[in-house]
């Protein structure tokens, strides 16, 4: 336990067992996934599963913190399978180098974080996810600012319903983001993650948006 000494009291020794016994998703290994994954691992989430077929290529070094240069050219989920287990060698990582879609078989979860970063993909996460009872921790990020909330079935609407999408949308992703609003918005993921985890959902971001803008340093949050 001298590896969780820093947080696991703070957390409380009850509650730390949950995130411990916790079964978690990350779909995405790039911007937001990168700083989730480390941070579920530092903390001591004890089973990742985590979704990504890109490769890594130099502009991603801007925002995506788990790779370094040596690692261009080169599937970001087995770059991050292998940075994980040298991160925290007591979790089971599992790594899948493929595209998530509505055929995916997934293995039993307690929770999704919602790591990609264009529409399309994210209207999946429905069909593959809420709808099958497994809540979604969303974050979407544009140039300096970002959004997140919690879907949770039964307590909130679908991804598609929250936000107004069609059924098809373009598949459009998104390129200009200031690294820091990456990191800061991936950290309140992995805190919203904690969270559902320990059973805190009344202070979750449940039918609320935080929206988050670093440029003007506001913070608002929005009722759905």
């Amino acid at each position: 336990m001298e590896r969780y000494s820093r947080h696991s009291e703070l957390i409380g020794k009850l509650d730390f067992q949950k995130i411990k016994n916790s079964k978690i998703a990350v779909i995405g290994s790039g911007g937001l996934g990168s700083t989730v994954l480390q941070l579920l691992a530092r903390i001591g989430f004890g089973e990742i599963h985590h979704w990504d077929y890109a490769i890594l290529d130099l502009p991603d070094l801007n925002r995506q913190i788990l790779y370094t240069s040596l690692d261009i050219g080169k599937p970001k989920a087995l770059l991050a399978n292998q940075k994980l287990k040298e991160i925290n060698p007591e979790i089971k990582i599992f790594s899948y180098n493929e595209k998530l879609d509505e055929h995916t078989k997934i293995p039993k979860v307690d929770l999704v974080i919602d790591c990609l970063d264009n529409f399309k993909s994210r209207l999946v996460l429905d069909k593959v996810f809420f709808d099958k009872g497994v809540p979604v921790i969303h974050a979407g990020v544009f140039r300096y600012i970002g959004q997140i909330t919690a879907l949770i079935p039964g307590k909130t609407q679908n991804y598609a319903e929250t936000f107004g999408m069609e059924s098809d949308p373009k598949e459009v992703t998104i390129k200009e983001v200031f690294p820091s609003i990456v990191t800061t918005l991936a950290s309140i993921q992995v805190n919203e993650a904690a969270k559902y985890i320990t059973g805190r959902t009344d202070k979750m971001l449940i039918n609320k948006i935080l929206v988050v803008d670093l440029f003007n340093n506001s913070f608002d949050t929005i009722e759905i």
